[in-house]
């Protein structure tokens, strides 16, 4: 009775069919392309929140630079992180903390975007008055001079899915996409009725007239001529079991770090458990995990402190022996880029497909 109480008020019944059917079919099962190692890309976005606060980004900017310091992947290459930074927040001081961080090559800015009772036209004002002031410091365009980015609905609402008091733009998708946007980074998010009926994908959603428009899964390969608008690109999602009477004995994790539920090495083992691929190449798994890292010195801690630590040494031990598995630390943009080269079959090391569709940024210190 309390299961079904929990399915019920918690809103699971939204993914429960389709998560049931992941369990069943592709839990766990790290069924390879080749005889090689599984490649593990893990990508961290950031629902980046200061409320203005610039010193409280600069310490964070601090921390974020000396735990990257002790950490690397199979090529070298520091921890990527990605910075969804709100676009109607507006502040010089904490765009240039930002691009000083990009310089450094730890990571890429995408728009966070909070926006409620708002018209298509409106929307589209407001991200474009947002695009524009990234832009200034090399965020959102690429080194071809054209504007791209990855988006996080900052009320969890994307396309209207939590209704116009949470958003109340049921073209969002195609609006976003004709900005020049290439991917949402939103989900899962739980407990709420924005969550998509599918678990544990990466696919394609074309806007329709009504509201939450992703509920129907396209190919990825739909982005390639035009038939979808974005790729969808959940994280993990996960039932494990827990010794917390309060849950029920029965954990769910959903990739998201914070300061009550710290990253660690058992929830590693639980995102790896995911097994988020893209047909055909389930040797490609893709490790999408989410935080709100300053939004208070809790979350800077869980984002950037001895946890996180701990937990990036064990993902570095255990996942990137270099023959059952390879580690890559990579962006957003990147993991757009190689879940649709998976999509289309890409063949050889996946380091050469990172920048495959959409190019590197202007703020990219490579240019």
């Amino acid at each position: 009775m309390a299961t079904a109480v929990r399915v019920y008020v918690r809103k699971h019944y939204i993914f429960l069919a389709d998560y049931v059917g992941w369990e069943w079919g592709e839990a766990g099962e790290a069924t390879r392309a080749s005889a090689g190692p599984t490649h593990v890309f893990l990508l961290f976005v950031d629902h980046f929140e200061p409320l203005y606060d610039a010193a409280r980004v600069a310490r964070w900017a601090s921390g974020y630079r000396s735990l990257a310091r002790g950490h690397a992947d199979a090529s070298g290459r520091a921890p990527q992180h990605t910075w969804f930074y709100p676009g109607e927040q507006k502040s010089e001081a904490i765009l240039r903390i930002l691009s000083g961080l990009t310089a450094d090559g730890l990571g890429e800015v995408e728009m966070h975007f909070h926006h409620r009772e708002e018209t298509p036209e409106a929307l589209r004002q407001g991200l474009a008055e947002a695009i524009a002031d990234f832009q200034r410091f090399g965020f959102l365009q690429t080194v071809d001079g054209a504007t791209h980015f990855a988006f996080i609905h900052g009320n969890g609402s994307l396309d209207d899915s939590e209704g116009p008091l949470m958003c109340g733009v049921r073209t969002e998708l195609r609006v976003l996409r004709e900005l020049g946007c290439f991917g949402d980074f939103t989900f899962p998010t739980l407990f709420h009725d924005s969550q998509p009926p599918f678990v544990n994908s990466i696919y394609a959603a074309r806007d329709d007239d009504d509201a939450k428009s992703y509920r129907r899964r396209r190919p990825l390969t739909d982005l390639r001529h035009g038939a979808a608008d974005l790729m969808i690109f959940q994280g993990p999602l996960v039932f494990a079991p827990s010794l917390n009477a309060r849950r029920l004995f029965l954990d769910l994790d959903d990739g998201d770090i914070h300061e009550a539920i710290p990253a660690s090495p058992r929830r590693v083992d639980r995102w790896i458990r995911a097994n988020v691929h893209v047909a055909p190449r389930p040797d490609w798994l893709f490790v999408k995990v989410f935080a709100h890292g300053v939004s208070s010195e809790g979350e800077m801690d869980a984002t950037v402190g001895p946890t996180m630590d701990q937990t990036l040494s064990y993902l570095e031990r255990r996942y990137n022996d270099g023959n059952q598995y390879v580690l890559h630390y990579v962006t957003a943009r990147e993991a757009y880029n190689l879940a649709l080269a998976a999509a289309e079959g890409a063949t050889g090391h996946p380091r050469q497909y990172r920048d495959a569709y959409v190019p590197r940024y202007r703020s990219d210190p490579r240019r």
